[in-house]
Parts: structure tokens; sequence; C-alpha cells
């Protein structure tokens, strides 16, 4: 397959959080959980009503809340550099920007006691409503967009989405986790090695979903049918809430009872306990994308669009990904190619006139000589005149 190019204005093409970054580690045996999160990580302090944030070491760096913020549950970064936190006491959900200044707070009739989030490939905000046994769905300026519900979902805890698409919603009333199609259509659900009360739902780049047991004090993983592939414990770790991983392919939880997190290596073998911070009943655990950046300023201009490269989607990806981005008007002559962490040319995508615009481009993985590339980071870099902008993806 040869790249293509379309100019019709994209609407929906935006990335789940966990896809931005800028650097990350790669392994020999190429990459088995989530893409790169380097940086700090956040932990919602049910009890406390704090948000503690820890350095990558583990270190406590700070904590911090906002007025109303009451029995925060989910958090979850979004593409478009604001971070969302679900308040369950208070039936909303709160908006901040990286320096952690609240920006804003929503809620609707349908959301009845939020719990876990997670952000579509589309940018929509799915929001476990514990209350009324549903999941609210939210555009990400709030929104109120449908609800959804089936089988026997009771008590809804968290959202999770697969690399297809499908919706994996944890019943906590119901030891189960539930499981829906794209189009939010129940399927299924499933449960096994003695799941109680599952709480977090999070998955590996092999589509293995990790679900906490709160009431089992256990972590089940199953595969996207619904089959037992094993369980984790760990005497630190009893009630496990949140479960998160970070780039090296270690996987933190949070003990809800115990108030402390624990680590896991890439093996699963247990590796530390963190106490710091003054944890109290910590619930989620999410790591913050690193902050975008480019090689050069971007200038504004009157008549958007702006000059700008959005993270690839799917990322990563192992057959195909589209890179979109914005040519200002009147247009230019715009150049879209890909190096490796050398600085060597692998593709040249595009190069040629574009009409102000946003535009997009696919790129099948293929090199100059029509090769498949191997696994790994690969920089992608948009150029009009003597401006320039990349990011980075990663090939499975």
């Amino acid at each position: 397959m040869t790249a293509r190019i379309r100019t019709t204005p994209l609407t929906v093409l935006l990335v789940s959080l966990a896809a931005a970054f800028t650097t990350v580690a790669v392994r020999s045996d190429g990459p088995r959980l989530p893409p790169a999160q380097t940086g700090d990580f956040y932990v919602s302090n049910f009890g406390s009503g704090m948000i503690a944030v820890y350095d990558s070491t583990g270190a406590f760096l700070r904590d911090f809340t906002a007025a109303g913020l009451s029995g925060p549950r989910g958090v979850v970064f979004a593409p478009n550099d604001r971070f969302y936190i679900a308040s369950q006491s208070s039936d909303e959900i709160f908006v901040f920007d990286r320096d952690e200044q609240l920006m804003t707070t929503f809620t609707h009739a349908e959301l009845n006691g939020p719990t876990g989030m997670a952000i579509s490939g589309t940018g929509e905000l799915h929001v476990g409503s514990f209350n009324n046994d549903q999941v609210v769905v939210f555009d990400l300026d709030g929104q109120f967009l449908r609800a959804y519900t089936g089988g026997e979902l009771n008590g809804t805890n968290c959202v999770a989405f697969d690399s297809r698409g499908n919706i994996y919603v944890s019943s906590a009333l119901t030891s189960t986790v539930l499981k829906f199609d794209p189009s939010e259509k129940y399927v299924t659900s499933f449960t096994g090695g003695g799941l109680s009360s599952p709480m977090s739902v999070a998955r590996d780049h092999s589509d293995v979903l990790y679900v906490s047991g709160g009431g089992s004090s256990n972590i089940v993983k199953f595969d996207t049918s619904g089959t037992l592939l094993g369980t984790m414990q760990h005497a630190d770790l009893p009630a496990p809430q949140g479960i998160a991983f970070d780039d090296e392919g270690r996987m933190f939880s949070t003990s809800f009872s115990a108030h402390q997190i624990v680590v896991f290596d890439a093996s699963q073998n247990y590796q530390r306990t963190i106490t710091a911070g003054g944890l109290q009943t910590p619930r989620s655990i999410a790591f913050r994308p690193p902050a975008e950046t480019s090689t050069a300023i971007e200038t504004p201009v009157a008549d958007a669009p702006a000059f700008y490269l959005r993270q690839t989607f799917p990322n990563p990806f192992k057959s195909r990904t589209v890179i979109s981005y914005g040519v200002p008007h009147p247009g230019g002559i715009a150049r879209v190619e890909v190096f490796d962490l050398r600085g060597r040319l692998v593709k040249r995508l595009v190069d040629g006139w574009h009409p102000g615009g946003e535009h997009v481009v696919e790129w099948d993985g293929v090199d100059e000589r029509g090769g498949r590339v191997a696994r790994g980071v690969y920089v992608y870099r948009l150029s009009l005149g003597d401006r320039v902008l990349s990011r980075k993806m990663l090939r499975l």
C-alpha cells in the first residue's frame, strides 16, 4: 500500500490519552504494554479529596485539590492538554490544565456517582456512573452525548478500550466485566479467578485485560473474549484499585485499604511498595504524558487553521497509522517525512503544494525501498518553509 493524502477536513481524529508521547524506552523484545507514559503519575485519594503526584521513581512531589472536589475517583489525561477527574460524591467531572489549575466542571442528570473514565479513539470521554448502572459519554468540552448500559451492569466502576475499540466495564455488584462492541452494544460478560468487586480495568499491547478485584484482593487477567489467563496477589496489595503501566513495563496498583501503591516489574514480580504522600483510600492512578514539543515556534495566523502536527492514530500501530496536520491559509509547500532515531530518512510521505486546512496522510510502515520497517520508535516531521514540527510514534 502506498501513502495516501486526503484534504477533507477531519472532525473526529483524536488520540487517546495514553497515546501522546515524546520519548520512549524500547525493550529488545518489543513493547508489551501501553505507549510510553514517562513522567509523573497521579493518584486520586478518595478519603482526603486530594490528588497526590509522584515522579517516575515513585518519589512524592506534591498534592492538590479544588473546591468542591469530593471523593475523587477516575483520573484521565486527554490530547487537548487537559486532564479530567471524576468527583463521585458531587456527581461532577473536574477539568484541570497542565499546571493543575481548575478550568471548569461539568455534569448531567444522567451522571450519578461518577467513577472510572476512559477516552475513546474518537476523543469521547466515557464515564462510569455507579449509582444508575450505566456509562455516560461526553465530548472533551463537557457536552453530554449519550448514555449506554446492558447485560447485568450493576455498580459501574471503570471503563477501558481494547485495540479494536471494544469497551470493557467493570460491574462491582455482580463481580463481572461486561464487554460492549465499538457501537456500545452489549456483547457478553465474564468473570473468574475468584474476582470480587472488580474496580480498574487496564490492558497491555497484547490486549490482555488486567482487572483489580477490590473484594478478592487480587488482579485477574483475561483475554478479550473473557478467558481467564491468571491472577496476581501480594500481601502489600489488599483491596487493589487503580492499575497503570509505565514505559518500562512496570505495573503500579493502589491499595484501597492499606493506603499505599505497589509496583511490579515488567515480569510482574513484586518490586516495591510506596507509602509516601499521606495516601487515604487511594483509587485511580494515571501517568501524565510529557508536554508536547516542537522544533520551531508556531506563528499564529489570523485566518486559521494554525500550523500543527497531531499525534498519529492509532499509536502504537502495527500495519498502518494516520498523520493529521494543519497548513495555514492560503497554503504552501508542505513536506511530511519519517525518520529513524538516528535522523536517517525512512519515508517521504508528502512533498508538494497544500491549500490551507487540515490534511491527513497514511503510512503503512514501509520505507523508501518498499520494505517493512522494524519495530521501534520513529520520528515524523512536518515542514512548511522554515517552520518545522516533529513528533514520535511507535511501531509494534
